[in-house]
């Protein structure tokens, strides 16, 4: 991040850290460094989300009028692509090792004209190289400021098991900008995804794309805004052409690049990357402010001390009550704790609920299908279809608990009397969806039995039928031509073929279930395991941070106490101390109002510039 106020904030934080180390308080100095990575952090990371063939790459080329995505009519994205800022255009391949392969996963640059067969299906079919992503950098204002852009997989729809895997990085993103075109409605799967994502990225921007091949494109926007209302999703909508903003950008033409609908769309990514600095800005604010709070009290109790002993009695017991109160903070048996812990185990019994509730409604949907069709036509599709389900119901499940952790994290941030900035932000909750791969289904029922079983059985049951017409008939001295007992026989056999061939496509389906039942278990299982794993990893590091801010007011208000007793106890003020406190005083009052300033500064509304490109 770069500008007046963000240098202004960190000057800021010096002076509260030379405050800190002066007074020897290395518990706020810690957390004011820790607070510093928010203004050297200058990465605005925004996600480009969407079904297949949406227009997704073609947006983010339209967005910087250069073609670094590639796009065609039969070329979907197969590894997400991500456009940052950098002075010479260059890029960037991660990969990772090999299954089972202890080797680290590493980087190695590729040619800009190559990057097609990187990060694309038909360049990189399955994703044979083992990608984990691209970053492609290239100078243009609109990335300058620290933005960056994610292209996300296209293959499998949004529900695939891939996107999927990219979509559980949401929480560490500013921003997601959703992209349906104009030639449908909002379907109910793009719904569902939606709010999802607003689970774990709050702040997201639908774009209505290709609206220059669509005349009823702004029919199509009503609607979509329509089904987002039902929804209950307050996000700004938005309409483009990509196609018109590179012939504008081509010819330099102003009202053409106005009629493609970019330059709100440009507005609103500054407005987010002004946004992400605003945010940064309040929690450095509110931690300076925190900080002076701790220190000053013990400068000011040993200053009133020092001039007007009379109160040090008073003041002695007001502070030893303060003590108390952070000491409860410490106690086990402080509310706090047990409201974090309540919290957790609420949040622990909900999602295991929810996650196999959700496991359930699959099982049911895939065994109907089972009962309605032939396991042995087209099971891998019917087993991709499983893959991409449960991912997308893994991914709802840990969006729900993203937004309980950060819920609880504030709840226990009041007992503290912090702001809701200042809550400790439970990080790394992502779902387990690339497990999903990892669980193998066991298909051998699905391989339809050879023909020659079939008509074996067949040919028994007109044989046996045969000579049974043929033994009764000469039994009872009845003359019955051998071709009647030959047709019957016949008809015998065919009924005894349809009878097998039901019998083995009831035994394919009972093999089926059998075979789904197990994978679901298994998914419930590994991801319900993944899921207690991390509750209990994030229940210990909001533990430990809170743990800590009790200990920072524990010794805040000690400290405060000793300076007044001190006073108590002295027989004469002491002139030069009197003098150095209240210097000291004056320096920290200035601090707070620099804190105020930074803290006014990130409530200013942005100032929007016109015709941005």
């Amino acid at each position: 991040m770069s500008g007046t106020g963000v240098q202004f904030a960190a000057e800021t934080l010096d002076l509260a850290v030379k405050g800190a180390t002066a007074y020897e308080r290395e518990d706020l100095v810690q957390r004011l460094t820790g607070a510093r990575h928010l203004l050297s952090d200058n990465a605005v990371t925004v996600y480009v989300v969407g079904e297949f063939k949406q227009g997704k790459s073609s947006l983010i080329n339209g967005l910087l009028t250069a073609p670094v995505c590639p796009v065609d009519d039969d070329i979907a994205t197969a590894v997400p692509t991500k456009v940052g800022y950098s002075q010479q255009v260059r890029a960037v391949a991660s990969f990772e090792s090999a299954a089972g392969n202890e080797a680290s996963p590493w980087q190695e640059e590729v040619p800009v004209a190559e990057i097609a067969s990187y990060v694309t299906e038909r360049g990189n079919p399955g994703n044979h190289r083992r990608l984990r992503s691209v970053t492609v950098g290239i100078d243009r204002p609109l990335l300058a400021s620290g933005l960056t852009l994610v292209d996300t997989p296209g293959v499998g729809g949004l529900g695939s098991v891939h996107n999927a895997v990219t979509v559980g990085s949401l929480p560490q993103a500013h921003a997601v900008v959703f992209v349906s075109d104009a030639s449908q409605e909002l379907t109910a799967a793009e719904i569902r995804f939606l709010r999802t994502v607003k689970e774990l990225c709050p702040t997201i921007v639908f774009v209505l794309t290709k609206t220059d091949l669509y005349p009823e494109w702004k029919r199509i926007r009503d609607i979509d805004v329509e089904h987002l209302a039902r929804a209950g999703l307050s996000v700004d909508v938005l309409e483009v052409s990509s196609e018109l903003r590179n012939t504008a950008a081509a010819a330099g033409d102003q009202e053409l690049n106005v009629e493609s609908g970019f330059p709100p769309l440009v507005q609103r990514l500054q407005d987010i990357v002004r946004d992400a600095e605003r945010v940064a800005l309040r929690s450095v604010g509110s931690h300076v402010l925190s900080v002076v709070g701790q220190l000053e009290p013990a400068l000011q109790s040993r200053a009133a001390s020092l001039t007007t002993p009379q109160r040090s009695a008073a003041l002695v017991a007001d502070l030893t009550r303060a003590r108390e109160r952070a000491e409860a903070l410490r106690e086990r048996s402080s509310h706090w704790q047990q409201v974090l812990f309540d919290g957790f185990a609420d949040i622990s019994s909900d999602i295991d609920f929810d996650l196999r509730q959700r496991s359930r409604e699959v099982l049911h949907d895939a065994e109907k299908a089972i009962d309605e069709g032939d396991p042995a036509k087209d099971w891998p599709g019917f087993e991709q279809w499983m893959r991409q389900r449960l991912a997308g119901e893994a991914l709802e499940n840990y969006g729900q608990f993203a937004r309980r952790a950060r819920e609880l994290a504030e709840r226990v941030a009041e007992q503290f009397d912090l702001a809701a900035d200042q809550a400790v932000a439970p990080v790394g909750i992502a779902a387990p969806v690339e497990v999903i791969e990892e669980i193998d289904i066991d298909s051998s029922f699905s391989i339809a039995p050879k023909k020659f079983a079939g008509g074996m059985a067949g040919f028994q049951k007109a044989y046996g039928g045969f000579m049974m017409f043929t033994l009764l008939t000469h039994m009872a001295a009845i003359a019955l031509p051998g071709p009647v007992g030959l047709g019957l026989g016949l008809l015998m056999g065919k009924s005894g073929l349809g009878e097998e061939r039901k019998r083995q496509l009831e035994k394919r389906r009972a093999g089926a279930k059998a075979a789904v039942r197990r994978f679901v278990d298994e998914f419930n299982l590994q991801v319900g395991k993944d899921s207690r794993d991390a509750l209990r990893r994030i229940q210990r590091e909001m533990r430990d941070a809170y743990t800590r801010r009790a200990e920072e007011l524990q010794r805040s208000t000690k400290d405060a106490l000793a300076a007044a007793q001190k006073a108590v106890t002295s027989s004469e003020a002491e002139t030069d101390e009197l003098a150095r406190l209240q210097s000291d005083l004056e320096s920290f009052a200035m601090v707070r109002d620099r804190a105020r300033e930074v803290l006014a500064h990130a409530s200013r509304p942005a100032v929007t510039s016109a015709g941005s490109r």
